[in-house]
């Protein structure tokens, strides 16, 4: 089977049939500061009998699935559902790695520090990096954040060291490396197409840290989750979250074998070292970030946020279907309804964080698989998604 990333993730979303189970299923209190006068929503069962119904679906796999949802006026609701491991069930203070989220931070925290005059979105590469084999060093910044770079996604080169045996999880890649063994050549001109590339935001986060002389993960830190008092988010370059988070675990078919191996506290340099920064956090966290980032206007001032949610008129369009802002997706096309954020995949997890702006909702759905056998992964974050978007539609006219 091929390596699966954040893109197979959603394709999934196309297959899938929309499924909510109404039941009366008890939903997790949220653990954010918010105001606790704030009714409870009133279709929150909804959304909780929808994860648990994606689990019925797979009975052969003890999963779990943490969600929060987020609608104005009301409490963030947030629901669990499964296990972390057999006999450990999912709590709403679980972390899980959310993938290439993480770029939509990392895209924000470009933009604060282009406030902050330490970065220019037309910059080049060449400014601030050597050279790398297939890399035309007049790039922008902007054409790496919106992937109009053509640059090559290493995880479609057939040797990259993702769902294998033999992987060096503790390996620290040199970014030479990388483009020396998993870097082709590129798929176009700088700024003639959009095509989804992970290798954009390793480019990215050496600039961050050349022009900060610091790190990716200090300046979110900085910028980002200590302010908004994000406490159950938390960024790396490879280490794991220290011992006073609890972990959920990931699980995946590292032998194509249709079992499901627990990879808990494996080393995670080798995916910092050849993506970007790691991130863990919670659903209720992330809908925390998108509110003030999209809903709010709190984390950027306008220009920047108009910035982000801009896409390319020039270049032509993915062909899986995406339309790349600045480290924001919109699959408007694919999905039915505009969508401003990001999902993602890594070894043993998937996540999708979505704010609508139609409707004024964030939500994050966290799974604790990635790969796995028939694209499981992929089919259960489909399903979550379908369930979801279904209570939200059903439910408009109550709210209004």
């Amino acid at each position: 089977m091929k390596v699966m990333d954040e893109w197979k993730l959603l394709k999934c979303l196309l297959l899938v049939v929309f499924t909510c189970v109404y039941s009366s299923a008890a939903c997790i209190p949220n653990i954010n500061n918010e105001d606790a006068s704030l009714p409870v929503l009133p279709y929150a069962s909804e959304f909780q009998a929808a994860i648990d119904q994606v689990l019925i679906k797979y009975p052969d796999h003890d999963l779990g699935i943490s969600a929060s949802v987020s609608v104005p006026g009301y409490r963030t609701w947030t629901g669990v559902s499964g296990s972390s491991q057999p006999g450990d069930p999912i709590t709403a203070d679980m972390l899980f790695n959310v993938g290439s989220v993480a770029k939509n931070f990392e895209a924000a925290l470009v933009l604060k520090l282009v406030e902050d005059g330490v970065l220019s979105l037309d910059d080049p590469v060449e400014k601030y990096l050597p050279p790398y084999k297939y890399v035309d060093g007049k790039i922008t910044l902007r054409q790496l954040l919106d992937h109009s770079s053509g640059i090559f996604n290493v995880f479609e080169h057939p040797d990259f060291p993702w769902v294998r045996t033999d992987v060096d999880y503790a390996r620290q890649w040199q970014p030479e490396e990388v483009f020396n063994h998993f870097v082709l050549e590129p798929y176009g001109p700088p700024g003639y197409a959009q095509h989804y590339s992970s290798t954009n935001y390793l480019l990215v986060t050496e600039i961050i840290e050349a022009a900060t002389r610091s790190t990716v993960p200090e300046e979110i830190e900085r910028y980002f989750t200590g302010p908004m008092q994000l406490e159950h988010t938390y960024v790396s370059m490879g280490s794991p979250p220290p011992a006073q988070f609890s972990v959920a675990h990931p699980w995946v078919d590292i032998n194509r074998d249709g079992i499901l191996e627990d990879l808990y506290g494996i080393p995670l340099t080798w995916s910092a070292s050849l993506t970007h920064p790691v991130m863990f956090s919670t659903p209720d966290d992330l809908v925390q970030w998108l509110n003030a980032l999209y809903r709010d206007g709190t984390v950027l001032n306008s220009g920047s946020l108009a910035e982000m949610l801009s896409i390319p008129e020039i270049s032509m369009r993915d062909p899986e279907g995406g339309l790349y802002g600045l480290g924001t997706i919109d699959f408007v096309d694919r999905l039915g309804m505009h969508t401003q954020g990001h999902s993602g995949s890594s070894l043993g997890y998937c996540a999708l964080a979505f704010y609508l702006p139609d409707y004024g909702v964030s939500l994050a759905i966290l799974i604790n698989t990635g790969e796995s056998p028939a694209e499981l992964a992929g089919y259960m974050l489909g399903d979550s998604w379908s369930g979801f978007k279904a209570v939200i539609l059903e439910n408009q006219e109550r709210l209004e």
